[in-house]
């Protein structure tokens, strides 16, 4: 093996140890992340699934539904009647970050509706905060469920992103010479502009589709 392509398989190797690496830290680091906040997230922020079971436990033992949204807000409200800013508020404060964004307005709203229910047609509060528990497990079910089919997809996705940089280094490792023809004046350079393109195109509307495939998507 001479110097020449000593140095070219030296150049590869370092290349995919980048790759590999890249690939890898956002993984390790969201998971490191993930274990150093959660105990700190879990304590300050039980998450919806608690907020709503201390909701259920104080109308049970005998309290009101609007005492029982001041407790869990922390506060006293001007007024004795539950807004849906008042139940915003509250779940904001109490909500992990994963449960923001659709998450966090539905449960508002089915609060919202179960104090409306109970003011209004005189229904019994402990039922609709049943249900409105039973409805956060459904959802918190369906979000695990779309986080795991769409684990492989992305790293689908990761993989077929490294293709194009893996083919030229192969085509160098085998002495084609793609870098000198992409590089070149004429068709060369043509080439590159068009694949660049394609492939920043490609990347968007892949994003643009996980993104469609959104929990917003999937209640209504």
């Amino acid at each position: 093996m001479n110097d020449e392509t000593a140095a070219w398989v030296a150049a590869i190797m370092t290349t995919l140890a980048c790759l590999a690496v890249f690939s890898l830290r956002g993984g390790v680091a969201a998971r490191l992340k993930t274990m150093a906040v959660r105990p700190l997230a879990q304590s300050d922020r039980p998450g919806l699934a608690v907020l709503i079971t201390s909701l259920l436990a104080y109308v049970d033992n005998g309290g009101g539904l609007v005492e029982a949204f001041e407790e869990a807000s922390g506060r006293r409200f001007a007024t004795r009647e539950v807004t849906p800013e008042r139940v915003m508020a509250m779940l904001e404060s109490r909500c992990l970050p994963q449960e923001r964004g659709a998450t966090l307005t539905i449960m508002a709203q089915a609060l919202v509706a179960c104090y409306g229910l109970s003011a209004i047609l005189g229904c019994r509060a402990s039922d609709g905060l049943r249900t409105v528990a039973a409805m956060q497990r459904r959802w918190a079910a369906l979000d695990e469920a779309r986080e795991k089919a769409f684990a492989v997809p992305k790293a689908t996705i990761r993989l077929l992103s490294t293709l194009p940089a893996l083919t030229i280094i192969m085509g160098e490792l085998m002495g084609a010479r793609p870098l000198a023809f992409l590089c070149s004046p004429g068709p060369g350079i043509i080439c590159l502009i068009l694949g660049a393109v394609f492939y920043v195109l490609g990347l968007v509307w892949i994003h643009l589709l996980m993104n469609n495939l959104g929990r917003e998507d999937l209640w209504i």
